[in-house]
């Protein structure tokens, strides 16, 4: 519950009016002081270094300038952030450095995972973090003494959008699910027997599994784009999980369709329906009951997603308790890097293992029970 309320409270912070905390202090100066003012990543980072003592300004600046400093935040160096020196008119040093995120390549993707560092997780984007900052050499170190510096992850701004597409895509995927793709395959109809009228087609476990990755992964994309700038942010262990639930997907839509003992137990209950609707007068109650087992309704989302014709089964609770868990930690690292999640081995495997036997049991399921009698004209 922790968990969901830190993805949740991270991911919809600017919709829900998370309070940003607020900066104070004075005009920085040496050794340690705290900023005016609260700085965004993506913003520049300007210290105020003060007086050098033993050189002039200019020298100093020229000096740290040849020695091509980046930004020291929280005693992790940020590579790639060159900052640049300069004097003001009082003769004080003037350090700014780039704080950007954005961007694609390695180079993007170390800056994040820097400030990810720094920042011990990208969590409560919404709010500043204070946290002593300075200039040193890429290779490690601070040439500068350390200033407090309140740095926010996001601006409310890339957060409310941010909110505004992934609940945009999660609702169209929802939507998706529940009204057009969420269900097995249409059933043929048998001639005799009509279809009942509004009839709904059960839940698919497996089209839910490909749906619910394809939301979460989208949203999540679409989401990090708005606030790093990121379009390659989808990694190989992400690529790698699609391509084992797509391939459970495709799987579970051929076994649906071979021919099975399920297409001949339909023809009994369809015998059974014609013969009850022969009778005088019909019987009604029987041949409800059959139609019901030639076009089997939906029972609801859970008792559709976790059983067959004989009752709840375990190998699909257990692939629905994965996929969810996966799922909630796929968001919580997402939250928490600011980027797609790099699925170790091991992850992979154990989806793979999970998927596979759920298919592997899939096949001998049974969803449609059979009659407890057929009439000898059937035979």
């Amino acid at each position: 519950m922790t968990m969901r309320r830190t993805i949740i409270r991270t991911i919809f912070a600017a919709v829900l009016g998370t309070t940003l905390a607020a900066a104070c202090g004075a005009q920085a100066q040496i050794p340690v002081t705290a900023t005016d003012a609260t700085v965004v990543l993506g913003q520049p980072l300007t210290l105020n270094l003060g007086v050098p003592s033993g050189t002039d300004c200019a020298t100093r600046a020229a000096a740290w300038n040849a020695d091509a400093l980046v930004l020291v935040a929280n005693g992790q160096t940020i590579p790639g952030a060159r900052a640049s020196f300069a004097c003001s008119a009082k003769g004080e040093v003037i350090g700014t450095a780039s704080t950007s995120i954005a961007g694609n390549g390695s180079d993007a993707t170390n800056r994040r995972a820097a400030w990810q560092t720094a920042f011990s997780g990208f969590f409560s984007l919404a709010g500043a973090k204070t946290l002593p900052v300075a200039f040193g050499p890429a290779t490690g170190g601070m040439t500068t003494a350390p200033q407090m510096v309140s740095i926010q992850g996001a601006s409310d701004r890339d957060l409310g959008l941010a909110a505004i597409w992934f609940a945009l895509v999660a609702a169209m995927f929802l939507y998706a699910f529940f009204r057009h793709f969420g269900r097995t395959d249409a059933i043929t109809p048998i001639a005799g027997v009509p279809m009942p009228a509004n009839y709904r087609a059960p839940y698919s476990l497996a089209r839910f599994q490909l749906l619910w990755w394809s939301g979460i992964v989208t949203a999540s994309y679409v989401a990090i784009l708005t606030i790093t700038g990121s379009m390659d942010t989808i990694t190989t262990g992400t690529m790698a999980l699609m391509g084992i639930v797509g391939g459970t997907s495709v799987l579970a839509a051929f076994q649906d369709r071979r021919p099975s003992d399920d297409q001949t137990r339909r023809q009994q209950h369809a015998a059974l329906y014609i013969a009850a609707a022969s009778a005088t007068p019909p019987d009604q109650t029987a041949m409800a009951a059959s139609l019901a087992e030639v076009y089997p309704p939906t029972q609801g989302l859970l008792p559709d997603l976790l059983s067959d014709a004989a009752g709840y089964n375990i190998h699909r609770l257990q692939l629905l308790a994965w996929t969810g868990v996966l799922g909630i930690t796929f968001l919580y690292e997402v939250t928490r890097t600011l980027g797609m999640p790099e699925l170790s081995a091991n992850l992979l495997a154990l989806t793979g293992i999970s998927n596979g036997t759920y298919f592997g049991f899939k096949m001998q399921e049974q969803q449609v029970p059979a009659p407890t009698g057929i009439p000898q004209a059937a035979g």
